[in-house]
Protein backbone atom coordinates (compact mmCIF):
# COMPACT_ATOMS: atom_id res chain seq x y z
CA UNK A 1 0.00 0.00 0.00
CA UNK A 2 0.89 3.52 -0.25
CA UNK A 3 0.13 7.21 -0.02
CA UNK A 4 -0.52 9.25 -3.15
CA UNK A 5 -3.11 11.41 -2.36
CA UNK A 6 -2.83 15.05 -1.40
CA UNK A 7 -5.55 13.84 1.70
CA UNK A 8 -3.03 10.89 2.85
CA UNK A 9 -5.87 8.13 1.77
CA UNK A 10 -3.87 4.68 0.95
CA UNK A 11 -4.28 3.20 -2.68
CA UNK A 12 -3.75 -0.22 -3.61
CA UNK A 13 -3.03 -2.33 -5.97
CA UNK A 14 -4.81 -5.27 -4.66
CA UNK A 15 -8.15 -5.55 -6.39
CA UNK A 16 -9.76 -6.76 -3.30
CA UNK A 17 -8.85 -3.95 -1.23
CA UNK A 18 -10.34 -1.45 -3.31
CA UNK A 19 -12.56 0.91 -1.85
CA UNK A 20 -16.35 2.46 -2.83
CA UNK A 21 -17.61 5.76 -2.72
CA UNK A 22 -18.67 5.85 0.74
CA UNK A 23 -15.41 4.48 1.64
CA UNK A 24 -16.10 1.35 2.87
CA UNK A 25 -14.02 -1.50 1.34
CA UNK A 26 -15.39 -3.94 -1.72
CA UNK A 27 -16.41 -7.13 -1.06
CA UNK A 28 -15.36 -9.23 -4.24
CA UNK A 29 -18.40 -11.24 -5.62
CA UNK A 30 -16.45 -14.80 -4.73
CA UNK A 31 -16.31 -13.58 -1.23
CA UNK A 32 -19.58 -13.07 -0.61
CA UNK A 33 -20.61 -16.22 -3.10
CA UNK A 34 -18.58 -18.78 -0.90
CA UNK A 35 -18.98 -17.16 2.57
CA UNK A 36 -22.91 -17.47 2.05
CA UNK A 37 -22.77 -20.70 1.02
CA UNK A 38 -20.74 -21.96 4.61
CA UNK A 39 -22.84 -19.74 6.42
CA UNK A 40 -26.03 -21.53 5.47
CA UNK A 41 -24.13 -25.00 5.81
CA UNK A 42 -23.12 -24.24 9.60
CA UNK A 43 -26.30 -22.69 10.61
CA UNK A 44 -28.66 -25.51 8.88
CA UNK A 45 -26.59 -28.04 10.26
CA UNK A 46 -27.40 -26.21 13.94
CA UNK A 47 -30.83 -26.21 13.21
CA UNK A 48 -30.72 -29.96 12.14
CA UNK A 49 -29.10 -30.57 15.12
CA UNK A 50 -31.33 -28.81 17.44
CA UNK A 51 -34.20 -30.43 15.33
CA UNK A 52 -33.08 -33.73 16.13
CA UNK A 53 -32.39 -33.21 19.62
CA UNK A 54 -36.38 -31.77 19.95
CA UNK A 55 -37.46 -35.42 18.70
CA UNK A 56 -37.79 -34.40 14.76
CA UNK A 57 -38.05 -38.30 12.78
CA UNK A 58 -36.29 -36.15 10.39
CA UNK A 59 -37.43 -38.82 7.62
CA UNK A 60 -39.43 -37.55 4.66
CA UNK A 61 -40.77 -39.94 1.74
CA UNK A 62 -39.38 -40.06 -1.24
CA UNK A 63 -40.62 -42.39 -4.24
CA UNK A 64 -43.05 -44.22 -2.07
CA UNK A 65 -39.64 -44.91 0.28
CA UNK A 66 -39.00 -43.26 3.84
CA UNK A 67 -35.67 -41.34 3.58
CA UNK A 68 -33.93 -39.85 6.74
CA UNK A 69 -32.31 -36.74 6.25
CA UNK A 70 -28.51 -36.63 7.13
CA UNK A 71 -26.08 -33.89 7.73
CA UNK A 72 -24.40 -34.43 4.16
CA UNK A 73 -27.86 -33.96 2.51
CA UNK A 74 -28.24 -30.39 4.48
CA UNK A 75 -24.79 -29.55 3.94
CA UNK A 76 -24.98 -30.47 -0.17
CA UNK A 77 -28.40 -28.15 -0.73
CA UNK A 78 -27.47 -25.85 1.94
CA UNK A 79 -24.22 -25.30 -0.46
CA UNK A 80 -25.50 -26.07 -3.87
CA UNK A 81 -28.49 -23.39 -3.64
CA UNK A 82 -26.69 -20.21 -2.52
CA UNK A 83 -23.42 -21.00 -5.24
CA UNK A 84 -25.98 -21.89 -7.80
CA UNK A 85 -28.21 -19.42 -7.60
CA UNK A 86 -25.81 -16.22 -6.29
CA UNK A 87 -23.50 -16.87 -9.07
CA UNK A 88 -25.99 -16.89 -11.91
CA UNK A 89 -27.28 -13.26 -10.26
CA UNK A 90 -23.77 -12.20 -10.26
CA UNK A 91 -22.84 -13.14 -13.67
CA UNK A 92 -26.33 -11.41 -14.85
CA UNK A 93 -25.99 -8.69 -12.83
CA UNK A 94 -22.83 -8.04 -14.88
CA UNK A 95 -24.99 -7.71 -18.00
CA UNK A 96 -27.88 -5.56 -16.47
CA UNK A 97 -26.64 -4.49 -13.07
CA UNK A 98 -30.76 -4.10 -11.57
CA UNK A 99 -30.90 -7.76 -11.55
CA UNK A 100 -28.96 -8.12 -8.15
CA UNK A 101 -32.35 -6.63 -6.87
CA UNK A 102 -34.21 -8.63 -8.85
CA UNK A 103 -32.43 -11.72 -7.79
CA UNK A 104 -32.93 -11.31 -3.90
CA UNK A 105 -36.91 -10.89 -4.69
CA UNK A 106 -36.81 -14.24 -6.45
CA UNK A 107 -34.73 -15.70 -3.93
CA UNK A 108 -36.79 -14.59 -1.17
CA UNK A 109 -39.65 -15.26 -2.83
CA UNK A 110 -38.07 -19.08 -3.62
CA UNK A 111 -37.25 -19.49 -0.22
CA UNK A 112 -40.70 -19.15 0.82
CA UNK A 113 -42.42 -20.95 -1.45
CA UNK A 114 -40.05 -24.08 -1.20
CA UNK A 115 -40.61 -23.73 2.92
CA UNK A 116 -44.15 -25.21 1.60
CA UNK A 117 -43.05 -28.19 0.49
CA UNK A 118 -42.42 -29.95 4.03
CA UNK A 119 -46.38 -29.03 4.88
CA UNK A 120 -46.85 -31.29 2.07
CA UNK A 121 -44.88 -34.25 3.33
CA UNK A 122 -45.95 -37.28 5.72
CA UNK A 123 -43.88 -36.63 8.36
CA UNK A 124 -44.03 -35.08 11.92
CA UNK A 125 -44.24 -31.31 12.85
CA UNK A 126 -40.76 -31.44 13.85
CA UNK A 127 -39.30 -32.03 10.92
CA UNK A 128 -41.81 -29.80 9.00
CA UNK A 129 -40.62 -27.64 11.23
CA UNK A 130 -37.19 -28.11 10.82
CA UNK A 131 -37.06 -28.30 6.99
CA UNK A 132 -39.02 -25.01 6.77
CA UNK A 133 -36.51 -23.23 9.14
CA UNK A 134 -33.70 -24.67 6.69
CA UNK A 135 -35.42 -23.10 3.62
CA UNK A 136 -36.30 -20.13 5.35
CA UNK A 137 -31.98 -19.97 5.66
CA UNK A 138 -30.88 -20.70 2.78
CA UNK A 139 -33.01 -17.77 1.33
CA UNK A 140 -32.40 -15.36 3.94
CA UNK A 141 -28.84 -16.04 3.20
CA UNK A 142 -28.83 -15.76 -0.64
CA UNK A 143 -30.66 -12.43 -0.40
CA UNK A 144 -27.74 -10.98 2.62
CA UNK A 145 -25.46 -12.12 0.06
CA UNK A 146 -26.71 -10.70 -3.19
CA UNK A 147 -27.44 -7.49 -1.11
CA UNK A 148 -23.62 -7.00 0.28
CA UNK A 149 -22.22 -7.92 -3.04
CA UNK A 150 -24.85 -4.90 -4.55
CA UNK A 151 -23.57 -2.64 -1.82
CA UNK A 152 -19.97 -3.08 -2.58
CA UNK A 153 -20.73 -2.01 -5.97
CA UNK A 154 -22.08 0.93 -5.18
Amino acid sequence: MRYDSPEGSMTSSNPAATRTAQGRRALPAWQAVVGGAVIAAVVNLIVLFIGDAAGASLVIELNGKPDEIGAGDVIFMSVAAPLIGVTAAVLLARWKPVLLRVAQIVGGAVAVLTAIGPLTQETDGGTAATLIAMHLIVGFVAVAALEAIRRSRV
